[in-house]
């Protein structure tokens, strides 16, 4: 067990418990808060020292864990410089219900999006005509090669699609009541995509290049398969 402190310019700002040492490295900054991560975004992963404390047990992680908080403070509170948003003493641990819930309130009150202002000022900036330049046509990164070759290959990996499928399965957005409120939504005469599909036919361009998809061999190939297996369901073969 590992109990860790970040700093930079020698002052804390995250105290973390964990069983593996990598989760020490403050290029690994997952599944931490938001506040955290925009302190490390702030100052940079790389210019973060880590002091490191090794402890025998999860208890005596725990009661360390708490007492540096304590002792340094938090930002949350205005009495110290750290990030944490609690009081330690819970990590390594599956959090209950009504830990979730806690949790969950409290990232919804001290979230800055929370805040009409931010949100607003965000919804102007990704409306704002150079920023959506970046991100339109060509200049979409899933357009370029490397990254459409790595999504696929990535996609191609059955252990890959099997824990995505799992993280699913269950879940209320996949419920056939979730996808008919969402079918209904589609139909809705306010959706902009009902008549969005009349501009896309009538574009030449986005015409020809649909066409050569759809002829072209690996496509023709699944859609063969696809109403074969289709036949042979309904003939009762399989």
């Amino acid at each position: 067990m590992f109990v860790y402190i970040w700093k930079h310019n020698d002052t804390p700002f995250y105290v973390g418990l964990t069983k593996a040492i990598s989760r020490t490295n403050p290029l690994n900054a997952g599944g931490r808060n938001w506040l955290c991560k925009q302190k490390l975004a702030e100052v940079g992963p790389k210019n973060v020292v880590v002091e490191l404390h090794r402890v025998e047990s999860t208890e005596e992680g725990q009661k360390l864990e708490c007492s540096l908080i304590e002792k340094y403070g938090r930002i949350q509170l205005n009495n110290g410089p750290l990030t944490n948003l609690k009081v330690g003493g819970d990590g390594t641990e599956t959090m209950s219900d009504s830990g979730r819930l806690a949790t969950s309130e409290r990232m919804k009150k001290n979230n800055p999006m929370q805040d009409p202002k931010v949100r607003a000022k965000l919804l102007a900036r990704m409306n704002d005509p150079d920023v959506k330049a970046r991100f339109a046509g060509d200049n979409n990164p899933a357009k370029r090669p490397e990254v459409r070759e790595k999504l696929l290959a990535k996609w191609q990996d059955s252990e890959y699609k099997e824990r995505q499928r799992a993280a699913k399965t269950g879940k209320p957005i996949h419920s056939d009541e979730e996808k008919e409120k969402r079918r209904q939504r589609l139909l809705g005469p306010d959706n902009p995509m009902r008549e969005y599909h009349k501009v896309l036919n009538s574009d030449p361009a986005i015409k020809a290049k649909r066409v050569e998809r759809l002829r072209s061999p690996e496509v023709q190939a699944k859609i063969s398969v696809a109403l074969k297996l289709s036949w042979a369901k309904r003939k009762g073969l399989i």
